[in-house]
């Protein structure tokens, strides 16, 4: 499986910066669409075969990036790369895993935002 990161609400000037930052770590990267939005993130990865989408709120759905066949280092990588880049804590970060595979991305925005801030992160 080819390691995959999807990018969601991020403009073009954004998409091209973390292009660059991430290119000499050879990972798949992939902007989603609008009208993909609703997507399972396992789905957009290439991990599940299930496309259903999954309607849902995007009222407060920001910045998200999704490590999609990625191991520990890999993700390390990537925060490096991307805190290089200049895109700090403001993004959130989530690697697919078996519970949220299923999830389109505003549903796991909207998981990490609880997490984090339930944390006191945000």
């Amino acid at each position: 499986m080819k390691k995959t990161v999807l990018l969601y609400n991020f403009d073009k000037n954004e998409q091209a910066a973390i292009k660059r930052a991430l290119l000499p770590l050879h990972f798949n990267i992939r902007t989603v669409a609008d009208d993909d939005i609703f997507l399972p993130v396992g789905y957009l990865c290439g991990i599940i075969d299930d496309s259903g989408k999954r309607e849902t709120n995007t009222e407060n759905f920001g910045k998200l990036v999704v490590m999609g066949g990625f191991i520990s280092s890999d993700v390390d990588k990537l925060l490096s790369a991307m805190r290089k880049a200049g895109f700090g804590r403001d993004v959130l970060k989530a690697v697919v895993t078996p519970t949220n595979a299923v999830w389109c991305g505003a549903e796991l925005y909207a998981e990490i935002l609880k997490e984090h801030l339930q944390m006191g992160n945000k």
